[in-house]
């Protein structure tokens, strides 16, 4: 039976906690899924008095050959987003340090709104996955299945999750919630190690003659000439850019500021973009206004509503991109997959790198520490081996001419 008694973090942790800890752990029995349904008033099928008390158990958890109850992924997956959604994940004793581990995080460490929403997801279904289990019975085996459960995706994907499950056991062991943490044996995927993918070449001369409005030009340029991320270019407002001194200030991840520079064609396309009207607002940009905003189309594609004052959501940014590549031909009629925006990141930064070296991408980049640049364009790239076979050409060519 689940316990929902209030958790209590153990005072001390000498023989005798430790020892009544293993006994604990040596007589668990399994986990019952349909025990997990009564845990969130999910029940199939569970009379009403068994739902209003999790505690009751209920005959309804089995099936009538007498085998458990057994979730589909897409039930297990309901349950999942709706305890994150409604917190009621934080009903289990794990979910309960959980609880207080996040509102840790984001009062004391100072985590944004969306690293908050990342790890939550991550460790609420670990309180799911171990609700009955107390902190102090969590072994490494059993983290190391919550883990299994992302074994299908990415290794970048196993290697975060597995970050932020060992940020939560290091904080409980710091705060005294845990003897010592569980997750200090557990390691971190090794990722296969890829070039960052750049965008064809000469797309950025398809995308700006392609442009239909100066407004999109410039957003253009943010992208391809400054190499901000999508959630930076959704923030910009018109009193980020400085044209006086020609730099924008963009605020990035962890709510880090970081002033770049504005050099070439993207300060001939701001001070065009500044002194015209706005497409269908009739009226010049404002310094409030967003450079990207909310708009309204009929089938045609013709914006009938658009407000400045507001920020895009991720995904409308996302369909800016797309609906920029659609008029460049890059992609066909609704795509919205292949060219992903990151690419103008990866090709700003590789492009950086070689005239500037890594030092100046990874300021430009924002990234608080120089190894996260090493580790994504520290290496040669096919054009810098290009370049190394046209230099041991050419001095071959030399030799022979010396020895003729």
């Amino acid at each position: 039976m689940i316990r929902l008694g209030t958790y209590q973090s153990a005072p001390a942790f000498g023989t005798a906690a430790t020892a009544e800890s293993r006994a604990r752990v040596r007589s668990r029995t399994e986990f019952d899924p349909g025990r997990q349904l009564e845990l969130f008033d999910e029940a199939v099928g569970a009379p009403e008095h068994a739902r209003a008390d999790p505690l009751v158990p209920s005959d309804t958890s089995r099936r009538s050959n007498g085998g458990r109850v057994r979730l589909t992924l897409g039930e297990a997956a309901r349950i999942s987003r709706e305890a994150v959604k409604d917190k009621s994940y934080r009903k289990t004793p794990l979910g309960q340090l959980v609880g207080r581990y996040l509102r840790w995080f984001r009062n004391e460490y100072g985590a944004t709104d969306s690293t908050i929403r990342d790890y939550e997801a991550v460790l609420a279904r670990m309180s799911l996955l171990l609700a009955d289990r107390e902190p102090l019975e969590v072994s490494t085996e059993d983290l190391r299945e919550v883990i299994d459960t992302w074994a299908m995706r990415h290794a970048r994907t196993r290697a975060k999750v597995t970050s932020v499950i060992r940020a939560f056991w290091v904080w409980a062991e710091e705060e005294g919630h845990v003897p010592f943490s569980p997750a200090s044996k557990i390691r971190r995927p090794r990722a296969p190690r890829k070039t960052a993918p750049l965008l064809p070449a000469h797309v950025d001369e398809l995308l700006l003659s392609c442009a239909r409005t100066s407004r999109d030009r410039v957003a253009l340029l943010v992208l391809l000439d400054c190499g901000i991320r999508r959630a930076e270019l959704a923030g910009i407002r018109i009193r980020d850019f400085d044209l006086a001194r020609r730099q924008l200030t963009v605020f990035g991840k962890g709510q880090k500021e970081r002033v770049i520079p504005l050099r070439g064609r993207i300060v001939m396309a701001l001070r065009s973009y500044l002194g015209e009207p706005l497409a269908f607002i009739g009226r010049r940009p404002e310094l409030d206004d967003y450079l990207l905003y909310p708009e309204k189309r009929t089938p045609d594609r013709r914006v009938h509503w658009a407000d400045p004052k507001k920020p895009c959501a991720s995904n409308t940014v996302h369909r800016w991109w797309y609906r920029m590549l659609e008029q460049a031909g890059l992609v066909g009629h609704g795509g919205r997959s292949g060219l992903n925006m990151h690419r103008a990141r990866h090709t700003f930064a590789t492009e950086l790198r070689r005239v500037a070296g890594v030092e100046a991408a990874s300021q430009a980049l924002g990234h608080s520490a120089l190894s996260t640049t090493l580790g994504i364009y520290g290496h040669q790239d096919q054009r810098d081996l290009e370049h190394a076979m046209e230099a041991l050409a050419e001095a071959r060519r030399s030799r022979q001419r010396e020895e003729g």
